[in-house]
């Protein structure tokens, strides 16, 4: 999976800052899944459940529901992103441990607007580089 170069929609990602910056104003986070449809990275925002400031917690059933339909469209669930308040765009530990093994994960820091790609294996985080098309 990191071998490749990845790619993610202008449009997308200035929008998934755009919520970001906003939601950091209160110190809430976002969160989604990654979609791969063969060409680029497809971002799908989700509900965020947390009831804790500066945090995310993925709505389970939810995330089954988009994987399943995602498999019935041929297209695969191939990781996650969220957004940080007040922190830079790279992972912490809890952030690692929540991200499967072999998963990818997007963080967008919601004060710089800055966004990093980042391909999880043997609980580290690996950064990658995306094209922004």
């Amino acid at each position: 999976m990191s071998g490749r170069k990845y790619k993610i929609r202008r449009s997308d990602l200035r929008h998934l800052r755009s919520i970001a910056a906003a939601k950091a104003k209160d110190a809430w986070e976002v969160c989604g899944l990654l979609i791969d449809n063969g060409h680029f990275l497809q971002i799908k925002e989700t509900r965020n459940l947390a009831t804790r400031k500066g945090s995310f917690v993925m709505d389970l059933r939810e995330i089954r529901s988009l994987k399943k339909a995602a498999k019935k469209l041929d297209l695969k669930v191939i990781g996650t992103f969220h957004s940080h308040v007040t922190w830079n765009a790279e992972p912490g530990k809890t952030d690692i441990a929540g991200t499967g093994d072999g998963y990818l994960m997007l963080i967008v820091d919601g004060m710089n607007k800055e966004a990093k790609l980042w391909h999880v294996k043997n609980n580290r985080a690996y950064p990658l580089s995306f094209e922004i098309i």
